[in-house]
C-alpha cells in the first residue's frame, strides 16, 4: 500500500492546482506532473545525502509531503469544495470511438506494464542493476562497477523506479515509469494541440498519433527511459508555447526551468533534443526587450541545473567531466556537410518498412531494398563509403535498413513518418499554414533536433528508440496541420488506420507478448527475466545453486562480461536471504575508488564469498586475486551458444 503515497501527493498536486489555482484539469494534471518530478528528485537527493534511500526514509518523505498538502488543502477549504471535477460526456459517436481506441492501448500496455517482468538488455545491464546497487547502499553515490553506464548515464527514470521498488519491496511497479509517462505525454501532446489551434477534433487526432506510435507502446511497457524523457520535453514545449503566447509570469518560467531540468536529468539526448526550442525561446526573449525577462530567464535556468546538480557533482569526482566519461563511444567524430546528410538519410531509413506495418507484404513489396538502394546512392554521390566505420555503432558492423520490428529497441515508426513528410511539404507549399509562424518555428525545432541527433550519433539500428520523443512531440503539428487541410472523413480514417494497424505492437511485443505459449501469463517471471538473453538462464539458476549449497549469498563480480546483471539480483532476492548482496570488485576503471575496502558505503557487507566470472575459451583461471584475497575457482559451466565459460571462485 505505501506504493500509493507517490501516487497520493501527485493527486493532492492537481487538486490544489485545479481547485484553488484554477487551472483546467489538463493544465493541471500537466503541473502536478512536473511539481511531483521535481518533489521525487528532490526527495531523492536529500535521502541518499543521508544515506537514507531505504523503505521507511521514502515513506516518511512521502508523508511528509501528503501532510504538507493535506495542509494546504485545509487552509484553503473555505475557498473551494475539497471534490474532484465533474465530468460531463457530450462527444458524438465516432470520437466516442476514437477515444475508446486510445483507452484500449493504454489499457493493454498497462497490463503488460504490471504483469511483466522487466528484461531489456540495456534495463539488465545498467538501468535495473543500478537501482538494486542504491537499494543495497541506501545512497545514489557512485560505487566501483565495471559497468560505468550504471554510474554516468543520467539517472532521472531510475530514481522513480528505485523509489517505487522501496515502496513496492519489488518490481512489479517498474515498468510503470515509463507507461505513466505514456500517459501524461497524451494529456500534454493534446494541450500543445490546443496552444497550435487545434479546436477538439484536432487535439483528439494529436492524441490518437501519440498513442499509436509503435516505439512508444513498446517502451511503454519498458524500464527504459525515452518516454520519460518524452513526457518532460512536452511540459518543456507546452510551457515555452504557454510563455510565448499568453506572456510571461513568473510561475511559467518556474514551470520552464524545472521541466527542463528534468529533461536533463532524464537522459543524455535530453541535452540535443531541448537545444532547439530552448534556442528559439532565448531569441523570442531578446527580441522581447524587456529587462524584467533576464531575471526569469536566470531563475529558469538556476533550477534547471540545481536539479541536476548532484548528479554532476558525482560525474565530476569520478572522471573529472560533468557529463561522466565514455561519452565518446556512440557519437560521431566526423563532422561535414556531406556527412550531416548522410547521416540524416540513415536514420530517416530505419522508419522505413511502411509495407510490412500496413501488413500490405501480400500484395506490395516491401520498401526496405529500395531504400537501402536510395541511401547508397545518396552516400555515393557525397563520396562516402556507406559501411564506414567511423559512422557506425560500435556494435554495427554494416549499414542496413531494418524491417518491421516488435522489439522495443528497434521498431520503426513508419506511418508517422510518412505523416510528418506530408506535413512538412504542406507548411512549405500552403501559404496560409506559411503564414502561422508558431507552426514554421515548431516545426523547424523539431527537424533541427532530428538533424543534430542523427549528425551526433553515429548509426545503429537501435538509434530508433532515441528518435521517439521527436515523433511524440510531432503528432500536435500533424494533427493541426491536417485538419486544416483535410476534412473531418480523412482525418478520422487516417486516426481509424493507426489504431488498427497497431495491434501487432499491443499483442506481439517480442519480449512482452500477450499471446501465444511465450505470454507473460503463462511464463513464470523469473524466466522473463532471461527473455532477451535466454543463454544466460541456465547458467545462472545453477550457480545460484550452487551458492546456495555454499550457504553463500554475498557476491563479488570479477570481470565486465557479466553485464547482464540484474537478472542475478532477482535470483538471489527470490530466495529471500536477508543477507544477499553483489558487488562489484577487481575494478580497473575510475570507479574502483568510489569508496574503499576501509570505508564502505552504509549498507554494503564486504567481503563477498564467492566470485562469479566470464571467460572465454583459454582465458580460465585457477586463482583469482582481488583486494579482498585470493579465491580459487570451484566450479564452473558452459554458457550455450558460446565459448564462454561462467566461473565460481571462493576464498582460500
Amino acid at each position: 500500500m505505501l506504493i500509493l503515497l507517490p501516487i497520493l501527493a501527485w493527486g493532492s498536486f492537481f487538486l490544489i492546482l485545479h481547485r484553488y489555482h484554477h487551472h483546467p484539469w489538463r493544465e493541471a494534471l500537466l503541473r502536478a506532473m512536473v511539481i511531483w518530478g521535481v518533489t521525487l528528485a528532490v526527495i531523492t537527493e536529500l535521502l541518499s545525502g543521508l544515506q537514507l534511500l531505504t523503505p521507511l526514509g521514502v515513506s516518511l518523505a512521502w508523508f511528509g509531503v501528503m501532510a504538507i498538502s493535506t495542509f494546504v488543502v485545509w487552509r484553503y477549504g473555505g475557498r473551494f469544495a475539497v471534490k474532484w471535477p465533474a465530468w460531463r460526456w457530450r462527444l458524438p459517436l465516432f470520437p466516442s470511438i476514437l477515444l475508446a481506441g486510445v483507452a484500449w492501448i493504454v489499457a493493454i500496455t498497462g497490463v503488460l506494464a504490471i504483469a511483466s517482468a522487466p528484461n531489456n538488455p540495456d534495463s539488465m545491464g545498467y538501468h535495473m542493476s543500478r537501482v538494486m546497487h542504491w537499494i543495497q547502499q541506501g545512497t545514489v553515490a557512485h560505487y566501483p562497477t565495471h559497468n560505468l553506464k550504471q554510474l554516468y548515464q543520467n539517472p532521472g527514470s531510475e530514481f522513480a523506479i528505485t523509489q517505487f521498488q522501496l515502496l513496492s519491496g519489488g518490481d512489479y511497479f517498474a515498468n510503470s515509469v515509463q507507461w505513466g509517462s505514456m500517459v501524461m505525454s497524451l494529456v500534454g501532446v493534446s494541450l500543445i494541440a490546443r496552444q497550435l489551434g487545434c479546436d477538439r477534433r484536432g487535439q483528439l487526432l494529436a492524441v490518437v498519433l501519440c498513442a499509436t506510435i509503435p516505439m512508444g507502446i513498446l517502451q511503454a511497457a519498458s524500464t527504459q527511459n525515452d518516454y520519460v524523457l518524452s513526457l518532460w520535453l512536452v511540459c518543456f514545449t507546452y510551457f515555452s508555447l504557454l510563455i510565448v503566447q499568453a506572456g510571461v509570469t513568473r510561475s511559467t518560467a518556474i514551470y520552464i526551468g524545472a521541466s527542463l531540468g528534468l529533461v536533463i536529468l532524464s537522459k543524455g539526448t535530453g541535452y540535443i533534443y531541448a537545444f532547439p526550442p530552448s534556442l528559439a525561446l532565448l531569441i523570442w526573449t531578446i527580441r522581447q526587450r524587456q529587462r524584467s525577462l533576464v531575471p526569469l530567464g536566470f531563475l529558469s535556468m538556476a533550477i534547471a541545473l540545481t536539479l541536476n546538480i548532484g548528479h554532476y557533482l558525482r560525474n565530476l569526482a569520478l572522471s573529472g567531466s560533468l557529463l561522466g566519461v565514455d561519452v565518446n563511444a556512440e557519437t560521431n567524430n566526423i563532422f561535414s556537410l556531406p556527412v550531416m546528410i548522410a547521416s540524416f538519410f540513415r536514420h530517416l531509413s530505419l522508419h522505413a518498412d511502411w509495407v510490412r506495418t500496413l501488413q500490405l507484404d501480400n500484395w506490395i513489396t516491401p520498401t526496405t531494398g529500395l531504400t537501402e538502394k536510395a541511401v547508397s546512392i545518396i552516400h555515393t554521390q557525397l563520396g562516402l563509403d556507406l559501411h564506414h566505420p567511423d559512422l557506425l555503432s560500435p556494435k554495427s558492423s554494416r549499414f542496413y535498413v531494418p524491417a518491421i520490428s516488435q522489439y522495443e529497441d528497434t521498431s520503426g515508426n513508419p506511418l508517422h513518418l510518412i505523416l510528418i513528410g506530408l506535413v512538412l511539404v504542406l507548411l512549405v507549399v500552403r501559404p496560409d499554414l506559411r503564414r502561422q509562424r508558431e507552426l514554421g518555428v515548431y516545426a523547424l525545432t523539431l527537424v533541427a533536433g532530428f538533424l543534430m541527433i542523427s549528425s551526433l550519433l553515429t548509426w545503429s539500428p537501435w538509434r530508433t528508440r532515441l528518435h521517439l520523443p521527436i515523433f511524440v512531440l510531432f503528432t500536435p503539428i500533424i494533427a493541426r496541420v491536417l485538419v486544416k487541410t483535410f476534412n473531418p472523413i480523412i482525418t478520422g480514417c487516417i486516426a481509424i488506420i493507426l489504431l488498427l494497424s497497431i495491434q501487432p505492437w499491443l499483442f506481439e511485443n517480442e519480449f512482452k507478448p500477450i499471446l501465444g505459449e511465450a505470454s507473460i501469463f503463462s511464463k513464470p517471471r523469473l524466466e522473463q527475466y532471461f527473455k532477451s538473453q535466454p543463454r544466460f538462464e541456465i547458467p545462472y539458476q545453477s550457480v545460484i545453486s550452487e551458492l546456495d549449497a555454499l550457504s553463500c549469498h554475498q557476491i563479488g563480480i570479477s570481470n565486465e562480461r557479466i553485464w547482464f546483471e540484474y537478472p542475478l539480483w532477482m535470483l538471489l532476492k527470490n530466495q529471500e536471504f536477508e543477507d544477499s548482496q553483489i558487488v562489484h570488485v577487481a575494478v580497473k576503471n575510475p570507479s574502483s575508488q568510489a569508496w574503499s575496502r576501509h570505508h564502505p558505503v552504509s549498507g554494503v557487507r564486504l567481503p563477498p564469498c564467492a566470485l562469479l566470472s566470464i571467460t572465454s575459451e583459454g582465458e580460465q583461471l585457477e586463482v583469482f586475486t582481488s583486494e579482498y584475497g585470493t579465491y580459487t575457482m570451484a566450479w564452473s559451466t558452459l554458457i550455450s551458444n558460446t565459448h564462454d565459460t561462467l566461473e565460481l571462485f571462493v576464498p582460500n
